[in-house]
């Protein structure tokens, strides 16, 4: 069932279930109301009928007459006039004695040959005045004035659901219109959704969607720069492995295992820059640092890891006090940032130079200093360092670590910044979240 059946029919159900509701009560009020006032009615019949008899002569009351006066009679009404002796003075139906003989004064309910009477008495001085309507009479004035209030409701009713369907119709309009939109827009198309003329209770729909529709931009558009950058940087690495394999097969000894051994180093170096734009793309398409806060991190143990693996152990000093130091970072990220800085220091600090490493703490941040030696960077080439493939003067490289370490940190929400000059090189310094 879709949204606008669903909507009719739960209001139209509501709507009718109120509308009975109503109508009963309306109906249930009439009906007493309308035997109230008929019972007035009757009432004021027998005292009008008192009023009457009060011109009548005394010697009718005192039984010096024989014959009884017969009023004509009226099909539904009946009237018979007493004294409290029980003498009849005069009356309609003298065939209705079990209706009409009634000695207590007020409203009762009488039947004769089948057919309920609705009977007052009133007892006047030495008079008693009994009148009696038939209920057939009062049922059918009931069901008339019943179907006179009902066709209104009725109308009423329809009108209603006819009134409600439109303006369910009116109401889904906008989604209609913006079902018309999507169907209509092109595969590629990713731009957001217009708001303007929507419902407010459409509006965070249609915000989470522009939301998915930007997240879903973002990661083709990462998946694109993915592939231009492979295709760029993996370009030249392939052409050279493949040279020294086609020299490789042209000459033999020693000048064929130099060419081997260079058409290594090329995939060895292809090896690295894929998983380093591997790691990157990684680092761009989720927020991995930032989906959970991560168990602390040992700095000590991570430094240990990163320095074997770039065999720059020799060439580092740290502090001791480095092992009671924790990073809010996951281990094998840590390591991965600390890997990359000392590989890009011992590629392009001078050789031999020592790599030193400070650690302190302050207000919630680890801030680690990695001060390497070497000539002096230019400004402009220092605010280029985490470009993707920017190398400087050094060809050397994927040119895409410092790029990693920025993505790692800056979603880890910390901070990398650089300084050059003054006898030193390079100084990276880190700012990192406690453990």
């Amino acid at each position: 069932m879709n949204l606008r059946l669903r909507l009719v029919a739960t209001l139209g159900i509501t709507l009718v279930l109120l509308w009975s509701i109503t109508a009963i009560w309306s109906m249930r009020d009439l009906s007493a109301q309308l035997e109230e006032s008929l019972d007035q009615r009757l009432a004021q019949s027998a005292r009008m009928v008192a009023g009457l008899l009060d011109r009548v002569p005394a010697t009718s009351w005192n039984g010096t007459e024989d014959e009884t006066p017969t009023i004509p009679s009226l099909d539904g009404i009946a009237c018979r006039v007493s004294s409290l002796r029980g003498q009849v003075v005069a009356g309609t139906h003298p065939e209705m004695n079990d209706v009409l003989a009634v000695e207590a004064e007020g409203y009762r309910y009488r039947e004769h040959n089948g057919q309920r009477w609705r009977v007052y008495t009133l007892v006047d001085n030495d008079k008693r005045i009994t009148v009696a309507d038939r209920l057939k009479e009062r049922e059918a004035l009931l069901l008339q004035v019943r179907r006179a209030a009902l066709y209104p409701f009725l109308l009423a009713l329809v009108g209603s659901l006819v009134a409600l369907w439109w303006g369910v119709t009116r109401g889904l309009a906008p989604l209609a219109k913006l079902q018309q939109r999507l169907i209509l827009r092109e595969h590629n198309d990713l731009s957001a959704l217009p708001l303007h003329g929507l419902p407010g209770e459409i509006r965070p729909l249609i915000d989470s969607f522009n939301t998915l529709l930007a997240r879903t931009r973002r990661m083709l558009e990462l998946e694109q720069r993915f592939t231009d950058d492979a295709a760029h940087e993996l370009r030249t690495p392939l052409t050279a492995v493949r040279t020294h394999l086609q020299i490789a097969r042209r000459v033999d000894g020693h000048q064929q295992y130099e060419a081997m051994q260079q058409a290594e180093a090329g995939v060895d170096r292809l090896t690295k820059t894929l998983g380093q734009l591997l790691l990157l793309a990684r680092m761009e398409s989720e927020d991995i640092t930032r989906a959970r806060r991560p168990d602390p991190t040992p700095l000590g143990g991570a430094l240990v890891a990163a320095m074997t693996e770039t065999g720059s152990r020799d060439h580092c000093h740290y502090p001791q006090g480095v092992n009671q130091v924790h990073v809010a970072l996951s281990e094998p990220l840590l390591v991965t940032v600390l890997r990359n800085l000392l590989e890009n220091a011992m590629r392009h600090g001078a050789p031999g130079a020592p790599i030193e490493i400070s650690v302190q703490e302050s207000k919630g941040m680890t801030v680690i200093d990695i001060t390497s030696q070497g000539e002096t960077i230019a400004a402009e080439h220092l605010s280029r360092l985490t470009e993707r493939f920017h190398r400087g003067d050094h060809p050397k490289g994927s040119g895409l670590g410092l790029s990693i370490v920025e993505a790692i940190v800056t979603r880890a929400g910390g901070r990398v910044t650089f300084a050059s000059g003054n006898g030193v090189g390079l100084r990276v310094t880190l700012q990192l979240p406690s453990g």
